[in-house]
């Protein structure tokens, strides 16, 4: 069962001329996920803010890990494609590996521990595959590929795009929530959760934003009917 989230703060919200009324609740996970963002943007406004030819410091680390990310995806989409996604898979990429390794720092708590954050992040890469598909082949031949390869594999062709999102977000959640819980459990023991953290917060965490990213490439690959 999914832990309890701490919830920072409630702030009163009333549509004006109306009787609606709610709740806008502050959480540790939107905070942690605050951060992490705000990190991730003033690490690529500093590496890209004063760019020389021959990069050094921030800005080379920028362009590895920007090679990196185009390289990756390049391999599954091929030349042609490449350009429009990867953006997306990379930005998407450096928020699960820092969100994932956060137990490892002992300062926070991993977002994606909680069930909501894959979730959302399920429901982005299945929104971005629908387009890519329709955008790539057009509303007639996306309709028409439901059916492929013959008329009765249009129901499972269709549930495609339920079944993905839940693997993604099954997936990731699972396996970080689980190692959050045995951390926690390990933690009364002297010497185990240093050598566990390395294992389930950094290798594990690393590994799981990798398979995450690896398959929303292999889905938007697959809606476009990459062929090079």
């Amino acid at each position: 069962m999914e832990e309890e989230i701490a919830v920072l703060a409630k702030i009163p919200v009333t549509i004006p001329f109306t009787s609606i009324s709610f709740n806008i609740v502050i959480t540790e996970i939107i905070v942690t996920s605050w951060v992490i963002m705000a990190l991730l943007i003033l690490w690529a406004f500093l590496a890209t803010r004063k760019m020389k030819a021959v990069p050094t410091g921030l800005q080379n680390s920028a362009e590895v890990v920007v090679e990196l990310i185009n390289n990756f995806v390049k391999g599954i989409m091929g030349e042609k494609h490449y350009k429009a996604f990867a953006p997306y898979i990379g930005t998407l990429g450096l928020y699960l590996l820092f969100s994932n390794i956060l137990g490892a720092t002992f300062f926070a708590k991993p977002p994606t521990r909680t069930f909501a954050v894959p979730v959302a992040l399920a429901i982005m890469t299945i929104v971005i595959v629908l387009g890519a598909g329709i955008r790539y082949k057009g509303l007639k031949g996306w309709v028409k590929g439901l059916f492929a390869p013959t008329p009765i594999m249009f129901p499972f062709n269709l549930l495609e795009y339920a079944i993905k999102p839940l693997s993604l977000c099954m997936r990731l959640f699972g396996n970080i929530f689980g190692a959050y819980i045995l951390m926690e459990m390990l933690v009364h023991f002297p010497i185990a959760p240093s050598f566990a953290s390395l294992y389930f917060d950094l290798f594990d965490g690393g590994l799981q934003a990798f398979v995450f990213c690896l398959l929303t490439t292999l889905y938007i690959s697959e809606a476009i009917e990459v062929e090079e």
